[in-house]
């Protein structure tokens, strides 16, 4: 449930600790490095072992850490709370660590954090939550993030119906509301936390510039105190093209054909229809809404549930020349979900005129979409690089094409 780059990192630091760590069971203390990556480099630094660049300090930064204001909600009596993260390194183009060494991606930062702040001390559900990136003044930036639930034994994973750790949120640099109350729905839906629920946090940031840079990462909470038992449990399913991560056992052999992607997820032609695996509810529900992410280049991300298409995800771009910001393309939230937009060929700014994704917006079903259990659902991601030129590596390829959909159920 953690994000494949991070997996890569630490698929590789673990087999680097392995040959040093030693315990009375001849094992691997997953869980003392995880809890290592939490407190201290990833939480900071972001897990940028063997960097070859001096790392200048921090900025002291005087803004809050917390931010209450006004609620975006009239009719009903919620909490709106900002939480800051941070602060976060994000690399220079230049440096080589392991991300560069690993994943071959420079100028990104991939960070790990568990037990990070919450929007409430004790119970309360969640109506909406966006994230944003900001300068030590507060001034903002864009944003790559991401945020999980581990949560207790009592919530299960939408996607599996057996892990306990529940990815409930992602975003990126359109900075997508990422909503489990919608305006207008005749459905009362929120996401309930309890006290013994606990968030880990991942960012993956990006730097197009060779000059260190200093994040700080919020998210903005709208928020319930105290349990509500008249509202549904909103759960974001998730979908993706390419094989997932511990994707709940499910087979590699997808049943609407052989991939048009190498295994690192490059194109291997210009024009191509990607799909993903079908995903099959475990319970009856209602859909009420869903958005999608794709790279530059893609013209169309679709949701079919039960083969029939119910949502297009039409991409909109702009022109956007080089700035002396840490803004990266492509990025990713509920409408449009995370994953990177990689500048490889960032050192020499070729990317900086390539046409960019502004925004996806996503499709909202106020009254909901019903579904019962053993119903299935998928996405399809159209691509077209003639149309629109991707981003390139330092070798002139086409960077990793991705496709990525959050399609929020209403159980219960």
């Amino acid at each position: 449930m953690i994000p494949k780059t991070i997996h890569r990192i630490l698929q590789a630091r673990t087999r680097f600790l392995s040959k040093r760590q030693t315990s009375s069971s001849g094992g691997l203390d997953i869980e003392g490095i995880l809890t290592g990556l939490g407190n201290g480099l990833g939480a900071t630094f972001g897990l940028q072992w063997g960097a070859t660049t001096k790392s200048t300090k921090p900025p002291n930064s005087t803004v809050p850490e917390i931010q209450d204001t006004k609620s975006k909600f009239s009719d009903i009596d919620s909490v709106r709370r900002k939480i800051r993260y941070g602060p976060y390194r994000i690399p220079p183009t230049s440096e080589n660590n392991l991300e560069s060494q690993i994943l071959q991606i420079r100028g990104m930062s991939n960070t790990f954090k568990r037990n990070a702040r919450k929007p409430c001390k004790g119970e309360c559900t969640i109506l909406g939550v966006v994230a944003d990136m900001e300068w030590a003044d507060g001034t903002l930036m864009k944003t790559q993030d991401g945020i999980l639930l581990n949560s207790g034994p009592k919530v299960v994973d939408a996607n599996c119906g057996m892990t306990r750790v529940e990815n409930m949120f992602m975003d990126g640099n359109e900075k997508t509301t990422n909503g489990f109350a919608l305006p207008n729905s005749t459905v009362k839906l929120g996401y309930s936390l309890t006290p013994e629920n606990s968030f880990i946090l991942t960012t993956e940031l990006m730097n197009l510039e060779d000059k260190e840079k200093w994040a700080w990462v919020t998210l903005t909470f709208e928020y319930l105190d105290g349990p509500h038992h008249d509202y549904k449990q909103g759960k974001t399913v998730w979908m993706t093209i390419g094989p997932p991560i511990g994707a709940c056992g499910r087979t590699l052999n997808n049943p609407f054909g052989a991939s048009n992607l190498t295994w690192t997820q490059q194109p291997k032609s210009e024009r191509f229809i990607e799909h993903s695996q079908p995903w099959t509810s475990l319970q009856d529900g209602l859909i009420l809404s869903s958005g999608g992410h794709m790279h530059d280049g893609g013209v169309n991300t679709m949701i079919f549930h039960n083969k029939e298409k119910i949502c297009d995800f039409l991409p909109h771009y702009s022109f956007t020349k080089k700035t002396n910001s840490t803004s990266a393309a492509g990025g990713h939230g509920q409408g449009d979900m995370r994953k990177r937009q990689m500048g490889g060929a960032a050192l020499d700014g070729s990317n900086a005129e390539v046409v960019h994704i502004e925004r996806q917006d996503p499709c909202t079903f106020p009254n909901g979409i019903p579904i019962k259990k053993g119903d299935t659902a998928h996405l399809a991601v159209d691509y077209d690089f003639k149309k629109y030129p991707g981003m390139k590596n330092k070798k002139g390829e086409l960077d990793e094409v991705m496709g990525i959909v959050g399609m929020l159920v209403a159980f219960g």
